[in-house]
C-alpha cells in the first residue's frame, strides 16, 4: 500500500535509512529504545517511515522523531526539518483522519456491504500468484492475478475484490481480461480510499469444488502512482506469490519486503537482481504480504 512520495518526504526517509545504516542499529532495537524513552511507536510505523511509505504526523509522531534523533545521535531538527506537508489528510476542512488500519477495516466492511457481497467464510485460498509490471516512471503499470480457490461448504457464486489506493482518489483501478468470471458490480467508497468489485464466477462451485480465475488490474490516468505490490488474505492460504518485474530504466535504489499479521510485523531489505524480486509464502494468513520500493535522489 505504498504511494509515490514527494521530494521532501523522500528526503526524510533517505536520511532516516542512512542514519540507521551508519549506526548499525536494527529497527527492533530502535523501537525498544524509543519505548524506554516513552515514545511508543510500532515496528510497522517505523518501517513505513524508513521506506517513505508514510511520514510522521501529529504531536505523538513528531515527538517520536525527536526521540529517534536523540537515539541515533543526530542534532535536533536533522530529520524533522526534512518532513514535507501532510499527505494523509483530506484536502478540505475539516481535516480527515490519517489513513490507518481502523479506517481501512471499517471502510472494507462498508464497501462489502455496499456491493452486497456474499459471505466468504466458506472459501479456501489454495494459490494466489501476482505478476507485477513496473513502468519507466517507477510506478506499477499492471498486475496479473491468478487465484485458485475452493469451496468448503455450500455454494460459491462470486468473489469480491478490494483495492486500497495509495491516497484518496476518485479514480478506480480497472479490472479487465477476466478469465473464469465477469465483473458484475463495482463500488467506490465515498471516502475515496477504497473501492471494490465483485466477480461473478462462470461456474459456481460447491463443497470441495475449485475454481481458477485470472484478471489484469491497470491504473488509468489520475490514479495515484503506486510503488508497492501486496496481497491481503483474511484466511490461511496454501501458497502466495508476488513477483515484481522492474522496467530496466526504473530499477529501484532500495526494495523491502514486509509481512504483517494481527500479532506481528516483519520487514527486510531485498536486493533486486536481474530486474525482478519475488516474495513467496506457504500457509500464510490471515495478514498482508507486500513488496515496496523507492528511488533516492
Amino acid at each position: 500500500m505504498t504511494d509515490r512520495i514527494d521530494a521532501r518526504t523522500g528526503a526524510f526517509a533517505a536520511a532516516l535509512r542512512a542514519a540507521i545504516s551508519e549506526r548499525g542499529i536494527s529497527l527492533s532495537r530502535l523501537q525498544q529504545g524509543l519505548a524506554d524513552d516513552g515514545n511508543l511507536v510500532s515496528m510497522a510505523t517505523l518501517s513505513y517511515w524508513r521506506s517513505g511509505d508514510r511520514q510522521p504526523e501529529g504531536a505523538q509522531s513528531l515527538s517520536a522523531v525527536d526521540g529517534i534523533e536523540d537515539r541515533l545521535g543526530l542534532p535536533r531538527g536533522h530529520l524533522s526539518s526534512l518532513l514535507g506537508p501532510s499527505t494523509r489528510l483530506g484536502p478540505v476542512a475539516p481535516p480527515r483522519l490519517p489513513f490507518d488500519e481502523e479506517r481501512e477495516n471499517r471502510e472494507t466492511e462498508e464497501t462489502l456491504r455496499a456491493l452486497q457481497s456474499a459471505p466468504q467464510e466458506a472459501l479456501r485460498d489454495l494459490s494466489t500468484h501476482l505478476t507485477v509490471r513496473i513502468g519507466a516512471s517507477g510506478a506499477v503499470e499492471s498486475i496479473v492475478m491468478r487465484s485458485l480457490v475452493q469451496a468448503t461448504r455450500g455454494l460459491i457464486t462470486e468473489l469480491p475484490l478490494i483495492d486500497v489506493a495509495p491516497e484518496e482518489t476518485e479514480v478506480m483501478s480497472v479490472i479487465s481480461d477476466v478469465v473464469g468470471g465477469r465483473i458484475d458490480r463495482e463500488y467506490l467508497h465515498p471516502g475515496h480510499l477504497l473501492s471494490g468489485v465483485v466477480i461473478a464466477l462462470d461456474e459456481p462451485i460447491t463443497t470441495g469444488g475449485t475454481t481458477l480465475i485470472e484478471f489484469t488490474e491497470t491504473f488509468p490516468s489520475g490514479y495515484p502512482p503506486r510503488q508497492s505490490a501486496w496481497h491481503a488474505t483474511s484466511r490461511p492460504a496454501r501458497e502466495s506469490l508476488i513477483w515484481v518485474h522492474f522496467h530496466p530504466d526504473a530499477l529501484p535504489t532500495w526494495c523491502e519486503e514486509y509481512i504483517e499479521t494481527e500479532d506481528d510485523y516483519a520487514s527486510s531489505m531485498r536486493p533486486v537482481r536481474s530486474g525482478s524480486v519475488h516474495l513467496a509464502r506457504h500457509g500464510f494468513g490471515p495478514g498482508v504480504l507486500g513488496i515496496r520500493w523507492g528511488y533516492d535522489e
